[in-house]
C-alpha cells in the first residue's frame, strides 16, 4: 500500500542534540557522585521515565535519586541552550524538501520531547512548514519503548499501519514503533546497529537522505 506518512523521531533523527544530552546526563550523574559511562547512557535515549528511574537504581543502587539527577540534567541543558542551538542532522532538509516538492507524503514528529520543544527547535531551523503533525509522549500513559505514542499517532493521522514508515535512532524508539506494528527505518546516530535493531527494522542507514532511494520517491 502507498505510504501516506513518515513518522520522524526528533532528537537524533531530525536535530543533532543527542551528544549534548549524553554529556549533560553524564555530568548530572557526576554531580551526585555517580559515574555514568557513555555506553551506559545510551539506554536512556527516548526512554520512559519510570523505566529510567529503575535503570538508575540498577546501576547505582537505591540511593540514586532519578528526579534530582534529571533536574540537574535539565538545568545543564538549559544553560547550554542559552548560547547554543541544535542544528539539523545531515540530509534532513534535503529529504523534507524532496518530500514536499515531489510527493503527497505527510510528515509527523513523534517524540519523547515536549511539543513546545519541537516547535522551538524546528522553528529555529525553519522546518515547521514541512511538518504536518507533532505528537508527544508527554500526553501518553507511558513513553517509549511502549507503543502508545505510535498508536496515538496512527489514530491522529487517520491512516493504517501499512501506510506509514517510522524513522528512529534508538533501541527504545525502534521497539516502540515495532511493537505498534509499524515498519521502522533505523537512522544511526549514537546507538550502534545491534541484533535487536536488525530484527525490528526493515532498513538501516547513517544518512537520512538515503531513504529517498529506498522509498523510490
Amino acid at each position: 500500500m502507498r505510504i501516506k506518512y513518515l513518522f520522524f523521531d526528533f532528537d537524533g533523527v531530525v536535530i543533532d542534540s543527542e551528544p549534548i544530552y549524553q554529556k549533560c546526563w553524564i555530568e548530572a550523574c557526576k554531580e551526585y557522585g555517580f559515574d555514568l559511562s557513555m555506553e551506559r547512557e545510551l539506554p536512556l535515549r527516548s526512554r520512559d521515565r519510570q523505566m529510567t528511574e529503575g535503570y538508575f537504581h540498577e546501576l547505582f543502587g537505591p540511593t540514586a535519586d532519578y528526579h534530582k539527577i534529571h533536574a540537574a540534567r535539565v538545568k545543564l541543558m538549559d544553560e547550554y541552550l542559552k548560547t547554543h542551538h541544535f542544528p539539523l542532522k545531515s540530509g534532513v532538509l534535503e529529504l523534507f524538501e524532496y518530500i514536499k516538492n515531489n510527493t503527497d507524503i505527510k510528515i509527523a514528529i513523534v517524540t519523547s520531547s515536549s511539543k513546545e520543544y519541537v516547535l522551538k527547535h524546528a522553528g529555529y531551523n525553519n522546518i515547521l512548514p514541512y511538518i504536518n503533525k507533532i505528537i508527544s509522549v508527554r500526553n501518553m500513559p507511558r513513553g517509549k519503548p511502549f507503543p502508545y505514542v505510535y498508536l496515538a499517532a496512527l489514530e491522529e493521522a487517520g491512516i493504517k499501519k501499512d501506510e506509514v514508515l517510522v524513522l528512529e535512532d534508538s533501541n527504545n524508539g525502534v521497539s516502540s514503533a515495532y511493537d505498534a506494528g509499524l515498519k521502522v527505518i533505523f537512522v544511526e546516530d549514537l546507538s550502534p546497529v545491534d541484533e535487536d535493531i536488525l530484527k525490528k527494522s526493515i532498513y538501516q542507514t547513517k544518512n537520512i537522505s538515503d531513504i529517498k532511494q529506498y522509498l523510490n520517491l
